[in-house]
C-alpha cells in the first residue's frame, strides 16, 4: 500500500509539472508568432530592417528576410520594461562628435572655390550620370564613424552602443557610468519621465570597434526592426 501511495503521489506530482511547464510553453509560442509577425512584415517589403535577437546575443542588418550583416555582442545590460510587441521605428541616433561630411550644392556662391577632386577615371566618364543635387566632396569612411553613440526608438527604449575600447574611459568615465545606471536612471525612473513613461535602457556592448562604427553608418533615422 506504502508503495503503492508513493508511486501515485510521484505521478501526481509529474502531471502537475507537466501541466505548469506547458503555460511558459504557450507564452514563449505566442512571443514566437508575434516576431515571425513582425519580421513577415518588415521583409515583405523592400527596406533594410534590422533585428536584435537578445537570447542569441547579436544584432543583425536584413532585407526581405536575409541576413546582410550580423555583430555579435561582446555584453548586455537592461534597465526597465519596455514594451517590445511588434515593429520599432529608430527616431534619433545621436553621438558626442557626429562626423561632418562636405557638400556644394550647384549654384551655390560658395563653390567659387571647390575642393579639388581627383580626376575620374576614363571608363568612369561614360557611366550613369549623378541624379543627385548635392555632390559629396568628401566621401566618409567607416574609421570616421563614431564608437559610441545613442538610438532612440519610438517607443521610448534608448540604446546606448559601444565597444569594449570605446567604454573604458578612465577613471571618471567609469564612475560617471557607474552613477549614471545605478543612481541617475532610478532616480528619473522614480520622479518620472517628461513624457510620464517610465524610462527603458539597453546598453549593447561589442568586442570590435568596427562593429560599433558600421552599426551608426548603417542605422539611419526611421529604419524599422524587431526586438526577440
Amino acid at each position: 500500500m506504502k508503495k503503492t501511495a508513493t508511486l501515485a503521489a510521484l505521478m501526481a506530482a509529474g502531471f502537475l509539472c507537466a501541466g505548469a511547464a506547458v503555460v511558459p510553453d504557450k507564452a514563449a509560442l505566442a512571443r514566437k508568432q508575434n516576431s515571425l509577425n513582425s519580421e513577415y512584415s518588415l521583409a515583405k517589403e523592400s527596406n533594410f530592417y534590422f533585428v536584435l535577437d537578445a537570447p542569441g546575443r547579436k544584432l543583425e542588418l536584413r532585407v526581405r528576410g536575409m541576413v546582410l550583416r550580423s555583430w555579435p555582442l561582446q555584453a548586455m545590460r537592461f534597465w526597465g520594461r519596455p514594451e517590445f510587441a511588434g515593429t520599432v521605428e529608430l527616431v534619433r541616433k545621436s553621438t558626442l562628435k557626429a562626423p561632418e561630411r562636405i557638400v556644394i550644392k550647384p549654384g551655390d556662391e560658395e563653390k567659387a572655390q571647390p575642393a579639388q577632386v581627383p580626376a575620374a577615371k576614363p571608363e568612369a566618364a561614360s557611366a550613369a550620370p549623378l541624379s543627385s543635387v548635392e555632390f559629396d566632396l568628401e566621401a566618409l569612411e567607416l574609421k570616421d564613424m563614431p564608437k559610441r553613440f545613442s538610438l532612440d526608438f519610438d517607443n521610448g527604449l534608448h540604446v546606448t552602443v559601444k565597444t569594449k575600447n570605446a567604454g573604458s574611459r578612465g577613471l571618471v568615465g567609469s564612475m560617471w557610468d557607474a552613477w549614471r545606471w545605478y543612481v541617475d536612471l532610478p532616480l528619473r525612473n522614480l520622479f518620472g519621465s517628461r513624457e510620464g513613461k517610465g524610462l527603458s535602457e539597453l546598453e549593447l556592448t561589442f568586442d570590435n570597434d568596427k562593429d560599433a562604427q558600421s552599426i551608426y553608418w548603417h542605422f539611419f533615422d526611421g529604419i524599422k526592426g524587431i526586438v526577440l
